[in-house]
């Protein structure tokens, strides 16, 4: 007698699956680099491929995807922002591109990923680059570290005298209680003396 049968593509019923003889490797970055005291620009890259595990010159991409983008600062407003696709799986994808524009005069700070998935969620676009744009918004703390790097040294003193934390408040007072490192009461802010009382107010 017959096994039952499965529905397509999900396999035998029998729990036998066939050997899975590709691996595969997501590989995102996030660029932040300074235009002027009050610009940054950002690239955000994507790319996806596959790799035959007993043939390592066996290569496919599956996606390759790229957002530029200028913010202001301090308010991280989405100035100017443009997608590149060199490589989507169909050709219907690449109507996905012209949708990312209307994430210009977004602002990356609180309120953004809601924004933004309401904006390319399901199929209003393509997940891949809502996985990007929802990335943009790590150049908040990046952006944060840029500024208070110009003032002090990122030292291993700085840190343990609250030097460095005391310039981190001073260009953005929400980093207070942002983590458990920062809280109110934690030895970082309190090695930070009277200017966690300051942003505290």
């Amino acid at each position: 007698m017959s096994s039952p049968s499965t529905p397509t593509g999900r396999g035998p019923s029998d729990g036998h699956l066939p050997p899975i003889r590709r691996s595969a490797r997501r590989q995102k970055t996030l660029d932040v680099t300074a235009i002027t005291g009050a610009e940054l620009s950002l690239r955000a890259t994507l790319l996806d491929t596959s790799v035959a595990i007993e043939d390592p010159t066996d290569v496919e991409v599956i996606h390759d995807l790229r957002l530029d983008a200028t913010i202001s600062i301090p308010d991280l407003v989405i100035r100017e922002i443009k997608a590149h696709a060199e490589h989507q799986p169909y050709d219907m994808c690449s109507f996905t591109i012209a949708p990312m524009a209307k994430l210009k005069g977004l602002s990356l700070k609180r309120g953004y990923r809601r924004e933004v998935l309401s904006i390319l969620g399901s199929t209003r676009g393509c997940s891949h680059f809502l996985t990007l744009a929802l990335d943009l918004s790590a150049a908040n703390i990046l952006s944060i570290y840029l500024r208070m790097r110009e003032h002090v040294a990122n030292t291993a003193d700085n840190r343990s005298n609250g030097t460095w934390i005391r310039a981190g408040l001073d260009v953005e007072p929400g980093l207070l209680n942002a983590c458990m490192a920062l809280a109110e009461n934690s030895p970082v802010i309190q090695q930070a003396g009277p200017m966690q009382q300051e942003h505290g107010d």
